[in-house]
């Protein structure tokens, strides 16, 4: 029998339920997208304010600003560093030309002479001419006397216990006394040393470069002997935990290698330790470091002697306590004649290392006089 309007409404109820159905799987891939959608957005988001609190966080602030801090520090003490070495440049410029007696000494002649053309030629009276010899003599000036590390003036009590010139008004020595308080540096270049007009040795002295530290020895941390020209070079007493000689030229050698056990070396002295003793360019009669105490082992951390040129008299390195000695680049000899040796390391020296190359023996005449 044909379905009635009943069977319309059931078919249509069926329609519905399907349309539902399908609506209902339709939608679960749009929900999960949904889903995934929601779940990332909140990770980018905890993300993001993980990212906010680092670069606000207090420690990467103070991190920020300390390196601005660093940049400005530096600008700063580079200008201050700039205008305290043009101060000095300029004071020292002053100095020589108000200062006939300096400009004198920096063209050679020594003191006894500088003092006598100006007495002679009216130029200052004796008063002044002193009072020029005692006020402005200065290690870094290249001034003779005796310093007593790591003053940057002369000792006027040393002078007068060691009687500096009392037996040769005309000494032109720049002596260095190291004693109880260490140094960091001591650095003398571009010296000549007994080889311009009118220059002597010291009454009794046959040594132009003595670096001795007597009974009870000197500890160096680092010594550099470059570029020295010496009648002789003798190395005596000298225990290192390093020695280099290479590149030498000298007119006979003899290189005694003996082995050692010195631990390396170098010198501390915190806030109390001197920061540096510095000349470049000046002409001396002798050039001698010593030490003036017989209980105290002095320190110096670096001594640097470079670019000497010395005559007639011979140069000495002895009872020294070293971590590392470089000789290098020297020449050493007078006589021409290979049999006696003038570039001579003793047996008393010794070294827990030994680098020793390139040393060649040539027949050598002393340097003309300047």
């Amino acid at each position: 029998m044909p379905c009635s309007n009943n069977c319309d409404w059931r078919n249509i109820f069926k329609m519905k339920k399907i349309i539902k159905a399908i609506k209902t799987i339709a939608g679960i891939p749009v929900k999960v997208v949904k889903g995934f959608g929601k779940f990332f957005f909140e990770i980018a988001k905890a993300f993001k304010r993980m990212i906010f609190s680092i670069l606000y966080s207090p420690v990467l602030l103070s991190i920020q600003a300390y390196k601005k801090g660093l940049i400005i520090r530096d600008y700063v003490m580079a200008k201050v560093d700039y205008l305290d070495q043009e101060s000095k440049k300029w004071h020292r410029f002053f100095q020589v030309l108000t200062s006939p007696y300096n400009l004198l000494l920096k063209l050679g002649f020594n003191p006894a002479m500088a003092s006598g053309l100006l007495i002679a030629g009216g130029t200052v009276t004796t008063g002044v001419v002193a009072n020029e010899i005692i006020q402005e003599r200065s290690f870094a000036n290249g001034d003779a006397g005796v310093y007593s590390a790591p003053s940057e003036f002369p000792d006027e009590e040393l002078e007068k216990r060691m009687a500096w010139r009392k037996d040769n008004p005309d000494d032109n020595t720049l002596r260095i006394v190291v004693g109880k308080t260490a140094v960091e540096t001591i650095s003398i270049t571009d010296v000549s040393i007994n080889n311009y007009t009118n220059s002597t040795l010291p009454s009794g002295k046959t040594e132009a470069l003595l670096i001795d530290g007597k009974t009870v020895g000197i500890d160096i941390g680092e010594l550099m002997f470059d570029r020295v020209t010496c009648k002789s070079l003798n190395v005596s007493n000298v225990k290192a935990h390093k020695i280099v000689i290479k590149n030498n030229i000298s007119d006979g050698q003899s290189i005694a290698q003996t082995a050692g056990t010195q631990r390396d070396l170098r010198i501390s002295g915190g806030y109390d330790m001197a920061k540096e003793l510095i000349t470049t360019g000046s002409r001396f009669d002798r050039l001698w470091l010593d030490t003036d105490t017989a209980t105290t082992t002095p320190k110096v951390n670096k001594l640097i002697l470079s670019n000497i040129v010395t005559k007639s008299g011979t140069c000495e390195l002895k009872n020294l306590n070293l971590g590392l000695l470089t000789i290098q680049y020297g020449t050493f000899g007078h006589d021409q004649n290979f049999a006696t040796k003038e570039f001579v390391v003793a047996t008393t020296t010794n070294a827990t290392l030994w680098e020793v190359s390139d040393n060649i023996e040539v027949l050598l005449t002393e340097p003309a006089t300047q």
